[in-house]
């Protein structure tokens, strides 16, 4: 006759339900923890992609100053031999202008430089030219300065103290340039910046 073990002899170990309890709280933890992971992940992309639009912002800002407080008052001729303005802007073209060029370089002619600004897209270029009146053959070196643009837009006051959308305007001497530029730049993620650059007084 077999007798029982006593119940201390037993063989313990988990039961089905236990089991399945088990790998229930363990799968829970598992997409807490992955979740949390990604959510960390997103925000570092997200903040490191901020800082490099931000970068980006800023370094084009520092163009944009740079050039237009440098502005002279020197007219130019296109390719087909037209005189052209020494500033010249229209909303569907972008703005283009004569500056000082303080050091000889390249694109430099007489110590003076045509620079441009044009939005193609979303992204805003740098324009320069090898001299200010062109030949038929010249072509402009273009540089992209700022991606992620809905709007590019420039207001520039008068020496009438009149804000004007385009310029110049019919009356207006293609020598003469504007008082201040007013710049608004309205970038998909960062928001709409406006800057005010002062031209000649």
């Amino acid at each position: 006759m077999k007798c029982a073990l006593p119940s201390n002899k037993r063989q313990k170990g988990f039961t089905l339900i236990e089991l399945l309890v088990a790998l229930g709280v363990s799968a829970v933890i598992a997409v807490l923890a992955y979740q949390s992971i990604d959510s960390m992940v997103n925000v570092k992309s997200t903040v490191e992609q901020h800082s490099k639009d931000t970068e980006s912002l800023q370094r084009a800002v520092w163009w944009l100053e740079q050039d237009f407080i440098q502005l002279a008052p020197r007219p130019i001729q296109d390719e087909l031999g037209s005189a052209k303005p020494a500033f010249e802007y229209r909303e569907d073209m972008g703005v283009e202008f004569t500056r000082i060029a303080l050091f000889p370089t390249p694109n430099s002619n007489g110590g003076l430089l045509r620079v441009g600004y044009r939005l193609e897209g979303d992204v805003l270029y740098r324009l320069t030219w090898p001299v200010l009146d062109r030949a038929q053959d010249t072509q402009p070196k273009k540089i992209a300065v700022l991606r992620d643009i809905r709007r590019f837009d420039i207001e520039m006051l008068s020496v009438g103290n009149e804000w004007l959308k385009d310029w110049p305007k019919a009356n207006q001497a293609l020598t003469e340039l504007p008082r201040i530029n007013r710049v608004t730049i309205e970038h998909k993620t960062l928001g709409t910046i406006t800057r005010l650059f002062m031209g000649v007084n």
